[in-house]
């Protein structure tokens, strides 16, 4: 920072406190603080004191863009890390986070005699002990097995790395082709059966689809060397088999999300001609091929810092998944961090049960080997696009070797996996692709985007291009919500209507226990 910058910033700063301004009414918060929910309670405009905390927050704003702008000659990179560590600083020193600067902190403890100061208290020992965050909703209001991951089904099939479940059919007849689902290893399978009015599991098989789902192993810290190899071939590549044998069907349509669509593209490109040919189709849903573009997650993901990661990694032997957890949080730290904490800490609230948060929260640890791997490779190399740039297991990968059907599927507003970039997908493969883009995140515009109450639109049909603005102009866009598009895109690799089977596993994989299974249920230390 040179002298100019300082002597800039000061003179901004002491123009914005000299000049005069227009004093906000009570019940309006100044300038650019009026929409900014933090301060929409009155207790904030209702005295001198919370005016004068919002001008100063007001002040602080401005310079700080100032501040953010003394970046702009950085490299690209490293102007991103300046700029969001700029605006989390700002976003820590909001007067609503702490007590004495948090006007309507100090009226509740005054309306309450002092019991919010209490139950703020008490919850931040607790969150101190177990080294949480604040929490994001009511952990008690929910049971995986009892209201969520309820729909009916056993696991047919488990190994150190997964457990299978198949799914209970609800029609009589069912589509010959299952439909095996490949979550994340970095969260819970659950978010695709959260309850009855959320579930993909419960939409699929009430559509008379036989349903297939992976539910990960949650490592041990130091109890487990698998890597990327082991989640691919006694990973997908096994779970592609089983399904297939207890369906009774040579083929199988897979669907996989996030890492876990990494994990399936990387399965099938090494495939073998006959290994291919159990595929009748492949899905995947915000799935990184191509990573040029790491979306928000790159603040966290470049030599030096990954280099400083892995001896940790390495001693631990997993990336806990609540260090993975914070740092999702810490993107949106306004939203995911700060609103909790005054929430729960500074106001003593009730915690509202949240079925989407308390999964988020319900994080799983990650194979340090597997995180390395990708990170490096994918991240920092970007290989999974490259002819014979990987080898797994003696075999080398090749992303043209997926000539079966494909879909991508992506959301607008997915600051993790930009739609943008997921197009470029269609360039990789080999065979007949798909682009099917609806609105909404990560999570809210694809996994969780019921039919029957979805008010968001999608587009599909466009041209096979990887050109984001010609392939949006070209192509068709419809109100609600993918599940169905996508259901009758895959009813053309599903086969005949046969009858539905009158019992669960097979002969060669009976079954093991009743879902939602063991695996998603064991209670593993963070590392």
């Amino acid at each position: 920072m040179t002298p100019d910058s300082l002597q800039r910033l000061f003179e901004d700063w002491t123009r914005h406190w000299m000049l005069p301004q227009q004093t906000p009414g009570e019940g309006a918060a100044p300038g650019a603080l009026a929409s900014d929910p933090r301060f929409k309670d009155p207790a904030w405009t209702a005295t001198p004191y919370g005016r004068f905390l919002l001008k100063w927050y007001e002040a602080a704003g401005q310079t700080a863009q100032h501040v953010g702008e003394l970046g702009n000659q950085l490299p690209a990179h490293q102007k991103n890390l300046w700029n969001f560590y700029v605006q989390y600083a700002v976003d820590a020193l909001s007067p609503s986070n702490y007590f004495l600067t948090n006007p309507q902190a100090l009226q509740k403890a005054l309306d309450t005699q002092g019991k919010s100061v209490l139950t703020g208290l008490t919850r931040a020992l607790e969150d101190l002990q177990n080294n949480a965050l604040p929490a994001s909703t009511d952990a008690s209001a929910f049971t995986v097995g009892g209201n969520l991951a309820n729909t009916a089904g056993a696991v047919v099939f488990q190994n150190e790395v997964f457990q299978l479940l198949q799914y209970q059919p609800l029609t009589a007849k069912v589509s010959a082709v299952p439909v095996v689902v490949v979550p994340p290893c970095v969260n819970k399978y659950y978010a695709f059966d959260l309850n009855e009015q959320k579930s993909f599991v419960k939409y699929l098989v009430e559509q008379g689809m036989q349903v297939f789902m992976v539910s990960w192993r949650n490592p041990h810290a130091g109890t487990t060397q698998a890597g990327w190899e082991e989640y691919i071939y006694d990973g997908v590549h096994k779970a592609i088999k089983v399904t297939c044998d207890v369906a009774s069907s040579p083929r199988t349509n897979l669907l996989a999300w996030c890492i876990g669509g990494a994990l399936s593209f990387s399965a099938l490109s090494v495939m073998t001609a006959a290994e291919k040919k159990r595929i009748a189709s492949a899905t995947f849903l915000t799935t990184l091929v191509d990573y040029s573009d790491h979306g928000d997650v790159g603040i966290f993901i470049d030599p030096p810092q990954v280099a400083a990661m892995e001896p940790r990694l390495r001693m631990k032997g997993v990336m806990p998944g609540q260090d993975l957890a914070k740092a999702m949080a810490m993107l949106h730290a306004k939203d995911s961090i700060w609103h909790f904490y005054v929430s729960n800490y500074l106001l003593g609230d009730n915690i509202p049960p949240f079925d989407v948060l308390y999964w988020n929260s319900d994080t799983a640890n990650v194979p340090a080997n597997l995180y390395q791997y990708y990170v490096e490779n994918m991240y920092l190399k970007n290989l999974m696009r490259e002819p014979g740039a990987l080898q797994l297991r003696g075999r080398k990968s090749d992303p043209g070797n997926l000539d079966m059907p494909c879909c991508f599927v992506s959301a607008t507003e997915d600051h993790i996996v930009p739609w943008k970039t997921t197009l470029l997908g269609l360039d990789l493969v080999s065979g007949p692709a798909e682009f099917l883009l609806t609105e909404g995140g990560h999570v809210s515009g694809t996994v969780i985007n019921h039919p029957a109450k979805s008010r968001k639109s999608y587009w599909f049909n466009g041209p096979r291009t990887t050109d984001p603005e010609a392939w949006q102009a070209g192509a068709e866009k419809h109100q609600g919500s993918w599940w169905p598009e996508w259901q009758r895109w895959v009813a053309q690799f599903s086969g005949k209507q046969v009858a539905a089977p009158q019992a669960l596993g097979s002969a060669d994989w009976p079954v093991i226990e009743a879902a939602p299974g063991s695996y998603v249920l064991e209670i593993v230390p963070q590392g």
